[in-house]
């Protein structure tokens, strides 16, 4: 039996006498290095010879050498470096251990430069052909620099690994008014382009790649500040590539240097970290079928290696991002060992004070807006923005509601715990300039520091991050950031009494009470009115149930009205999203939560569907009625909306409670909720979702004027199941059918 581990400061493509123990990508993956360096374990018993043996290792800049961290970025040693060790047991029982020393040859490759933002530039006249095997002479190779980095930040590689997951064909090959040849995959993904290559010698290959075409039909690169392609230079063999160390963000691509590019000659290949499917939804609507979709592509591209924002523009670990879309992510795919290693980082990047950065891993040029921020409000304090630093308690909060897995919370408990008392201490000792809100109030109220508000409501935001939604930032921050500090200290408290820390939950728990009160005397008025006119100023409140019993008539009313004041359309941003259509459940308009859903005028889920979206977009107006994409300017650099960004695909969460009425009693389903709430545009809807238990199914039917409902209910779990006529059953697990017109089931 013999087994390799290896491990390097950027990122690897590993070989054992040429050939591949595995079909992972960017290992040792992202994290945070200094203290959290992953490595890998292969069985390469297969793969070794008798005698010489000979391990290879491609290495690129990665997330710990590239575009990405060295901008601002000192933390890490510029140098890229190697570990391995090779662990071989024999037939009769001895042992050997082979370890990467100052033996080791090193040459440059065939990848000149290859980087997750700037693409990838590959020389196969570079090649040292049968370098991978023991015959090889490696006169002219370079030996290492043996360096010692100490072993106390390497873990075991923990989370599904980055992988291949689908190969999508041509869907369409099309010519611009231009006359560009562009290639159509069909779909917006996260990934990169496999191409068969047979050029003369010293052909230049280019591969420019683009998630949307202009109004017209033009190729448009959506993506200034990234540069999004490859270069192949070639040595007049016939050769497959496909880019070692680099993915982009991309669903039709321009090829230039191939003179007779024949569809088969390229595929695009869809990159995720590696998941297990949770559940499937369908309905009678293509529409909302299609949103469902783009929902899950969102997932996919944007869960490679961490939770990103975009996997073209940044690529990186957005914390508020991660927050509202956790239970919609856990909903579709089971992400508890990928969130589990990210929150692990989070804890390894939170400061002394608890602070949490909106970052996490924090690199590069997010060090220096990090600072540049600190440096503005003159204390670190001041960088933790309200829903992105709560998702230290958040995230791993949502996936105990979900999974019943009590192991996360006590892994990050020091960490939930560091955060609420930030929160808390923030909210005593720092007093807006200004205020008139007495002392015993303000002292519960988390209202200083840098925040983002909202985040992007679509009445402020049309211009971009221009001045409007600096100036929602502004207002949308004096509900929102009183409001998430309670919401997480609240949700301490369920989490320490769940651990049986009584002491903790009384003490959170009264904190809580406390900031309730304080929002309801220091952010709402006495007549009910908000810091801000807005629909999502009426909308958290209600949801968190903050609103006081004599104003929640005028909450409802404002919140409906600014519904009908704006077209019927919705109007708020990451933060509100999550909360609108329940709040509207909340003051029995689930009628108007489903108009939301079912509108196709922007800003809308639907608006996007109808202008051929294929993953969620991060602005409602990427692309006008024209489907001209939306071009601004930010920090002097002209600025697109990214059309693959997940956070407005938590609705599906809503979704799953409502359409199918599938819901936990207890965390993790032990104790079951089923109770569909169908609207008339739906004629019929199955979900269905695999519990810690086993599957859940709700599927329903409206049929010759009854309303047939089929069930199945897994393993020791028992579920109450609540009809549209409000008939009531219990049944243990077991598959049953229920109608509207039978008291029993059968």
């Amino acid at each position: 039996m013999a087994r390799l581990y290896a491990t390097c400061h950027g990122v690897y493509r590993l070989t054992v006498n040429g050939k591949r123990p595995d079909d992972r990508e960017f290992a040792p993956e992202c994290t945070v290095y200094r203290e959290y360096l992953c490595y890998q374990t292969y069985d390469v018993t297969e793969l070794l010879n008798t005698g010489i043996n000979i391990i290879g290792m491609h290495v690129g800049d990665g997330w710990y050498h590239g575009f990405m961290t060295k901008a601002q970025d000192e933390t890490y040693d510029p140098a890229l470096a190697v570990l391995t060790q090779l662990e071989v047991t024999y037939e009769d029982g001895t042992a050997d251990c082979f370890g990467s020393d100052e033996t080791v040859k090193v040459k440059e490759s065939p990848v000149r430069c290859s980087d997750l933002f700037a693409g990838e530039r590959y020389d196969a006249n570079r090649m040292p052909y049968g370098w991978e095997s023991a015959e090889f002479i490696d006169d002219e190779w370079l030996d290492v620099v043996p360096a010692d980095f100490g072993y106390q930040n390497l873990k075991a590689q923990y989370g599904q690994p980055v992988r291949p997951i689908m190969i999508l064909p041509v869907k369409n090959v099309l010519t611009s008014p231009k006359g560009e040849r562009i290639i159509d995959f069909g779909q917006v993904i996260a990934g990169r382009v496999r191409l068969n290559i047979h050029e003369p010698s010293g052909t230049k290959v280019t591969v420019i790649h683009t998630e949307g075409l202009d109004a017209k039909g033009n190729f448009f690169d959506n993506n200034p500040t990234a540069d999004q392609r490859i270069e192949y230079i070639s040595d007049g063999n016939e050769q497959v590539y496909e880019p070692y160390f680099t993915f982009q963000g991309f669903r039709y691509v321009l090829v230039d240097g191939i003179k007779d590019l024949n569809e088969e000659d390229i595929t695009a290949v869809v990159l995720s970290s590696e998941k297990e499917n949770a559940g499937t939804f369908a309905c009678s609507n293509a529409d909302i079928n299609r949103l469902y979709e783009n929902t899950r592509w969102s997932q996919h591209a944007n869960m490679l290696s961490l939770p990103t924002d975009c996997p073209q523009r940044e690529k990186a670990g957005w914390t508020g991002d991660i927050q509202v879309y956790t239970k919609t992510a856990l909903l579709n795919e089971d992400i508890t060992p990928f969130l589990t290693r990210w929150l692990e980082n989070l804890a390894c990047e939170q400061k002394e004070n608890g602070s949490v950065p909106f970052v996490v891993p924090l690199a590069g040029a997010y060090i220096g807006q990090y600072e540049m921020y600190a440096e503005q409000f003159k204390t670190p304090e001041a960088v933790s923005p309200a829903g992105w630093g709560d998702a230290a308690v958040l995230v791993p909060f949502y996936m105990y509601c979900l999974t019943g897995n009590m192991q996360i919370l006590k892994q990050q408990y020091e960490s939930m715990k560091n955060w609420c008392d930030f929160v808390l201490r923030t909210a005593r000792e720092n007093r807006p300039d200004g205020s008139m809100i007495p002392e015993e109030v303000e002292q519960y109220l988390w209202n200083t520091g840098h925040h983002y508000g909202e985040h992007l409501i679509p009445s402020y935001s049309r211009d971009g991050y221009g001045e409007g939604t600096f100036e929602a930032i502004r207002v949308s921050t004096k509900y929102v950031a009183p409001i998430y500090g309670y919401h997480s200290v609240s949700s301490m408290s369920e989490i320490a009494r769940v651990l049986g820390n009584d002491g903790d939950a009384d003490y959170y728990g009264e904190m809580a009470q406390n900031m309730k009160a304080a929002i309801q005397k220091g952010v709402i008025d006495e007549k009910g009115n908000m810091p801000a006119d807005l629909m999502g100023a009426y909308a958290m409140p209600l949801f968190y149930r903050l609103v006081p019993e004599n104003l929640k008539q005028t909450f409802a009313e404002n919140l409906v009205r600014k519904i009908e004041e704006n077209d019927g359309c919705l109007d708020v941003g990451f933060l509100g999203i999550p909360v609108l259509q329940d709040a509207l459940c909340r003051i029995d308009r689930r009628d108007l939560a489903y108009d939301l859903l079912f509108n196709e005028k922007a800003p809308s889920w639907l608006y996007e569907v109808k202008h051929g979206a294929t993953t969620i977009w991060e602005s409602w107006f990427a692309l006008d009625e024209d489907g001209a994409p939306f071009i601004s300017e930010i920090y002097g650099m002209p600025f697109c909306m990214s059309l693959n960004h997940y956070a407005f695909g938590c609705v599906d969460d809503w979704m799953f409670r409502n359409i199918n009425g599938i819901n936990y009693e207890e965390p993790g389903f032990k104790k079951i909720r089923i109770q569909p709430q169908p609207d008339d545009r739906l004629d019929w809807a199955k979900r269905t979702f695999k519990s810690a238990y086993g599957e859940i199914v709700s599927e329903w039917e409206k049929k010759d004027g009854n309303f047939e409902l089929f069930v199945k209910i897994p393993c020791n779990t028992t579920a109450v199941i609540v009809l549209p006529d409000g008939q009531r059953f219990e049944r243990g697990s077991g598959a049953y059918r229920f109608r509207t017109d039978s008291s029993d089931a059968r």
